[in-house]
């Protein structure tokens, strides 16, 4: 198979294989409910029996990869294309839902969640033969806690919240932190969190981010990278450090992985069907019914400690900084008809902000089921009053919201067209979709946009929505602010989950989100592949295979 991309062969393979007929959707036998942290297999199952060893496997993903540098994987394309060439001191098992041993094959924490002791795993060498030592992964968190002015690195999001200094004893390391963050052994199994060997530690930002510089340890190598349009990664010969409970234990059963970059959303379902790539990220709705009706696997995967898709509404934006607005948007939505009309069953109603395989997810669906009467009435208390056009007006501002989205979240698109016909029709709002690059991260740091769209992994509400400078509310509304220390000074798994559970009802309450749908990160793939996935949703590459 080859790894070249030829987009105009693939808008003949395209077309050739939907045939231009008017698609429905074919739903098979699994495809409207998945067991937790499972694919959904609709219509196919994959090959079953025992792993075959060898071959390539040829991957589409949807972005390019601007940085290999830890702190700048800000995409989930990068980490697909980086995770299979590193390792994490602790993984995340998705499908049993706790901690594995990885580079760390003991550790724990005091009480109060500000001291975390990891002993290192003896054997582990990077891609440039250096020794993986507990000295390295010191120097390692060092630089995630502190960053490095000189060398431009900033400081890791997650590991950095009140970091204090690292220490080694033998093969033990010792993270202290001056306050408490009960999220640090989930923050250490981030893709952003690799060990990488003390040559990469040593580069600028910029030399960092470079693939040819990247020294990780995992079970693939880079081989080859072209900018913009793709790699390869090669099996590495002796990798025999999996995570534990990982099925494989030794090499990766792949020889190659051709990682290559295809945006054009419409070609991906062509390019799976004609046989030119193995594995499709992201097909699109539409598309659904056509990978299932040619017998390929469409494999629908939800993150076990994830949200759903929601919009964050800004609290201190002239639009939405009154609490009736706010509540009006959040009733103001048929999810039921979204998942329906716009979506697919992949895509079902969601019962909270967090996802519902999340374990600390609370059924709160009720409270914002869909009421336009409700909607309206608030709207109208709130003084924004229909005009002759049918939109509301207020002191002379029409009631007219933007909201960023992007055309690689194969599921906005469609969702948003909907959201914003319903809320022209019933409520009277005029929703301005703006799928532009430059719109969406100038969304980030600015309050006249009212609306941001975001969905996240190993999660953190507080992180989210009260913590200082986050780019959510942009704001910390004293309420989350609370449960945020709380969430962070949790002695155990259910002391964090009953804190979590009073954050799902404050966000609701404030109605500073609107659940929308259930996050599902959609694959197609070949008959032949064998495929499961990690707990940020990233396939796991190491345990994959294919049938010959």
């Amino acid at each position: 198979m080859s790894g070249n991309i030829d987009r105009r062969g693939f808008l003949r393979a395209g077309a050739a294989a939907l045939g231009g007929s008017v698609l429905t959707y074919a739903i098979g036998a699994n495809a409207a409910g998945n067991s937790p942290a499972k694919p959904d297999a609709a219509g196919f199952t994959g090959p079953s029996g025992s792993p075959v060893r060898g071959g390539t496997l040829v991957f589409s993903d949807t972005d390019t990869v601007a940085s290999w540098q830890n702190q700048r994987l800000g995409t989930y394309s990068s980490g697909n294309l980086t995770a299979p060439t590193n390792v994490l001191l602790l993984y995340f098992d998705p499908y049993r839902k706790i901690f594995q041993p990885w580079v760390a094959e003991q550790w724990g924490k005091n009480p109060e969640n500000t001291r975390f002791w990891f002993k290192i795993r003896k054997g582990i060498t990077f891609s440039d033969g250096t020794a993986l030592t507990p000295q390295v992964v010191a120097k390692n968190i060092e630089q995630f806690g502190r960053g490095n002015e000189k060398l431009r690195i900033p400081v890791h999001p997650q590991i950095a919240r009140g970091y204090e200094r690292v220490e080694v004893d033998g093969d033990t390391v010792t993270v202290i932190l001056n306050k408490p963050n009960q999220q640090f052994l989930r923050d250490v199994t981030r893709s952003n969190s690799a060990i990488v060997g003390e040559k990469k530690l040593a580069l600028s930002l910029e030399e960092a981010g470079l693939p040819q510089n990247h020294v990780g340890a995992g079970p693939f190598v880079l081989q080859s990278y072209v900018p913009g349009q793709g790699a390869t990664l090669v099996r590495r010969v002796g990798y025999n450090w999996a995570p534990g409970g990982s099925p494989n234990q030794g090499e990766a059963y792949l020889d190659k992985i051709i990682w290559q970059v295809l945006p054009e959303i419409g070609l991906r379902t062509g390019a799976l069907i004609s046989g030119q790539v193995d594995v499709a990220r992201g097909i699109q709705p539409a598309d659904e019914a056509a990978i299932i009706e040619q017998g390929f696997q469409l494999l629908a995967y939800r993150p076990p400690l994830g949200t759903s898709n929601f919009a964050a509404l800004r609290v201190n934006n002239e639009f939405t900084k009154d609490l009736r607005v706010r509540q009006a948007l959040v009733l103001g939505i048929d999810r039921v008809g979204l998942s329906r009309d716009a979506l697919t069953p992949r895509y079902p109603p969601p019962i909270s902000i967090l996802n519902a395989d999340n374990p600390n997810a609370v059924d709160l669906s009720a409270e914002f089921a869909y009421n336009p009467d409700k909607a309206r009435d608030l709207l109208e208390q709130a003084g924004w009053t229909r005009g002759a056009d049918g939109v509301r007006g207020k002191d002379g501002k029409r009631l007219q919201l933007s909201v960023p989205q992007s055309s690689q979240q194969v599921a906005l698109g469609p969702a948003w067209e909907y959201i914003a016909q319903q809320w022209r029709k019933e409520l009277g709002i005029v929703l301005d979709v703006r799928n532009d690059p430059s719109f969406a991260a100038k969304a980030n740091q600015d309050v006249n946009i009212p609306i941001i769209v975001n969905r996240t992994s190993i999660i953190s509400l507080g992180q989210f929505f009260a913590d200082t400078g986050n780019t959510t509310l942009l704001a910390s509304p004293p309420e989350l602010v609370a449960l945020y220390q709380r969430e962070l000074e949790a002695e155990d798994d259910a002391a964090f989950r009953q804190v979590q559970i009073e954050q799902q009802k404050a966000l609701l309450k404030g109605a500073y989100v609107i659940a929308y749908f259930e996050e599902a990160q959609t694959f197609g793939a070949a008959p032949n592949v064998h495929l499961t996935f990690q707990a940020q949703t990233y396939p796991d590459f190491y345990n994959a295979w294919k049938k010959a």
